[in-house]
């Protein structure tokens, strides 16, 4: 899903999706492939045992001796890991200023990161001057420009059974998110047939926009990544039907979708036919994270 790829970000369709067991598990691999070389941060805060919106329990994330981490200062006496500091960024969250480490032992930790463009790629280079060969990124799919500081990386979707009762539901919705993160930069046309928008396309703007004259004209929608379009999906389908084709100036790209088929709530689909129905409604590999 990732393959040599120097960054990763990984997004959640909804809480407890499964997001955190798909970054512990690329952490296991890094370990058992190469060691050293891999660091960790987060747009936001991870690594919780609790979900502070939900009260749900969490995996920890958990990091090997020798990998990095930048998290905020505030978070270090909640890292279960004697540690190294390497150096204090300048960057700061409401949780203090990031801090860079290198863990001397096993153990959890929390991460608390940037969440402003400029912000991560210095990080971002930083981890890489203290010797960083991977960057795995705890992300969000609201926050998607912060992740255009590190060039080249990639994005992985976790969902699950948390999202919707309905499984077709939640693999139509999951499909949909898969589309606008795989939407590309086009190529541009005449001026009076682009909507160029600095901000947010929302759906209130798409309602309007379907009801208007204005409608027959507009060829092409052009705004800044995929995390501007607060549409819903019968929107998207109902302007790209009518020809309207949608264009990110700072493109994301899916790697992959992992799925977790257990819900918070207490239901759960059955687990071979939501993979295999997931895998035939999106282009990109699927896998359960927790069988494969």
């Amino acid at each position: 899903m990732i393959g040599d790829a120097p960054a990763a970000a990984l997004l959640g369709m909804c809480k407890n999706a499964g997001k955190t067991t798909a970054l512990n598990r690329l952490i296991r691999e890094w370990q058992a492939a190469e060691g050293p070389g891999l660091a960790l941060t987060s747009i936001g805060r991870d690594g919780e045992s609790t979900d502070l919106v939900t009260g749900t329990d969490k995996p920890p994330i958990y990091l090997y001796r020798g990998m990095l981490a930048a998290t905020a200062k505030g978070l270090l006496a909640r890292c279960d890991v004697s540690r190294e500091i390497l150096a204090a960024t300048g960057l700061f969250t409401s949780l203090g200023e990031v801090i860079i480490f290198r863990a001397q032992s096993d153990g959890f930790v929390q991460l608390a990161g940037p969440a402003i463009v400029e912000h991560m790629k210095q990080l971002g280079e930083q981890l890489r001057d203290l010797g960083a060969k991977r960057i795995l990124l705890d992300g969000a799919l609201s926050r998607l420009s912060p992740l255009g500081g590190i060039p080249g990386g990639v994005c992985l979707l976790s969902t699950g059974a948390s999202l919707d009762r309905d499984m077709d539901k939640v693999i139509r919705e999951t499909a949909h998110v898969a589309r606008l993160l795989n939407l590309k930069r086009e190529e541009a046309v005449e001026e009076s047939e682009t909507m160029n928008l600095p901000g947010a396309f929302t759906e209130r703007q798409a309602t309007e926009l379907i009801r208007s004259s204005a409608l027959k004209r507009i060829r092409q929608i052009r705004v800044r990544d995929s995390s501007c379009l607060l549409l819903k999906r019968e929107s998207f389908e109902a302007l790209t039907g009518r020809g309207i084709v949608f264009s990110v100036d700072k493109p994301a790209r899916l790697g992959g979708i992992t799925v977790n088929p257990v819900s918070a709530g207490g239901w759960r689909f059955e687990a071979g036919a939501f993979l295999e129905k997931m895998q035939e409604a999106v282009p990109v590999p699927v896998m359960d994270v927790e069988k494969e």
